[in-house]
C-alpha cells in the first residue's frame, strides 16, 4: 500500500466507486505552532542532559524557524502540483527555486553570540554564492548527504524545512491508499522520515511516519519495517522497560531501524527533539548491528 495525494474533486468522484478509508492517512504540518513547540521541548529536554549545550543550540534554530514563518510567510498555490504521478513537492514535480534562501541568511544571523566552532561554520556559509548554496541544497534533497559538510547541512536543511513546511501546509487535498508497497518516503515531498510516532489519543494507536523535511506525517501499519516493508522478525529495543515511550523498531531482514515514539505513554514527546535527546538509544541499537534508516535534520552523519 502507498499513499497518494489527489485533488478534492477527484476524491469526491472516486468516493462512489471505491472504499475511502475513514482513518486519516496524512497529516499536513502546522508551521505556525510546530517550531515554537519544538523549541520549548528542546529547552525542557536540555535540563540536566549531558548534551544540553547541543539541545539549546537546536532550540535557537527552532525559535528562529518559528520567527521566520511569523514574519516572512509564503503563500503559494500548489493545487497544480497535485495532478502528477510524483509527490507534489518532490524535485521531480517541483524544481527547487532559490526562494528558500530568503530564510537562510536571517537564520545564520540569529547566532550573533555563539561558540567559535559555530561561528566558523556560519562564516564559511556566508561566503557561499547563491549557486553554491543551491547545489548543496540539491545534494541534501537527493539524499547525497556525504557531499555536504554535516555542520553546514544543519543550517541549510533548517532553511529548506521552513520553505517546504509552509508549502505542505497549503495543500488543499486529501490522500487515499493504493495497493502498492514502499511507504517509507514522504508522499508529500519524497523525503526520508525522522522517526515514527503513535499520536496522542483519537487514532486508535495508529503509527505515522514524520517527514524530516516538510514535517508531514503519514500512516504506516505497525510491526512493519519502514525501510523494506518486511513484516517478519521485527524486534523492539528500549533503554528502560518494555512499555517505554521510546523504542527502536529493528528489522532482521534489512538490518535497519527507526525509532518509534508513543505519545500515549509520554504526551510531551516531539519527534525531532526527542530523537536528538535519545541518542544513547541509537548508539545501543547500532551496537546490535542495525543501521538507522531515517534522517534527523540536526544530526547529519558523515
Amino acid at each position: 500500500m502507498s499513499i497518494k495525494i489527489i485533488p478534492q474533486e477527484q476524491l469526491e468522484q472516486q468516493a462512489t466507486n471505491s472504499v475511502i478509508r475513514q482513518i486519516p492517512l496524512l497529516f499536513y504540518p502546522s508551521p505556525k505552532t510546530l517550531y515554537a513547540h519544538r523549541a520549548e521541548r528542546l529547552k525542557t529536554l536540555a535540563n540536566n542532559n549531558p548534551i544540553s549545550d547541543y539541545l539549546n543550540f537546536c532550540a535557537i534554530i527552532a525559535e528562529q524557524q518559528a520567527n521566520l514563518i511569523k514574519h516572512q510567510p509564503i503563500d503559494i498555490d500548489v493545487t497544480c502540483l497535485l495532478n502528477s504521478e510524483y509527490p507534489p513537492l518532490s524535485l521531480d514535480n517541483l524544481p527547487l527555486k532559490d526562494t528558500w534562501q530568503d530564510y537562510f541568511t536571517p537564520l545564520l544571523d540569529s547566532f550573533s553570540d555563539t561558540t567559535q566552532q559555530i561561528a566558523i561554520v556560519i562564516e564559511q556559509l556566508k561566503k557561499n554564492s547563491t549557486l553554491e548554496l543551491q547545489n548543496k541544497a540539491l545534494h541534501l534533497l537527493k539524499g547525497e548527504f556525504d557531499k555536504v559538510d554535516g555542520n553546514e547541512a544543519i543550517f541549510i536543511w533548517s532553511s529548506l524545512s521552513v520553505y517546504y513546511c509552509q508549502l505542505a501546509s497549503q495543500i488543499k487535498s486529501k490522500a487515499i491508499a493504493e495497493n502498492t508497497d514502499k511507504l517509507w518516503l514522504c508522499p508529500v515531498c519524497n523525503s526520508m522520515p525522522t522517526a515514527s510516532i503513535i499520536q496522542l489519543g483519537g487514532n486508535n494507536g495508529l503509527r505515522y511516519l514524520h517527514c524530516s523535511l516538510c514535517e508531514s506525517e503519514w500512516y504506516v501499519p505497525r510491526i512493519k519495517c519502514t525501510c523494506c516493508d518486511n513484516m517478519k522478525d521485527i524486534q523492539y529495543l528500549s533503554l528502560e522497560k518494555e512499555l517505554a515511550a521510546i523504542k527502536t523498531e529493528c528489522c532482521d531482514a534489512c538490518h535497519s531501524y527507526l525509532k518509534i515514539f508513543d505519545q500515549d505513554k509520554d504526551p510531551h514527546i516531539e519527534v525531532i527533539a526527542d530523537d536528538i535527546a535519545s541518542l544513547i538509544l541509537d548508539i545501543k541499537t547500532e551496537e546490535e548491528g542495525f543501521a538507522k534508516s531515517g534522517v534527523n535534520p540536526f544530526i547529519f552523519a558523515q
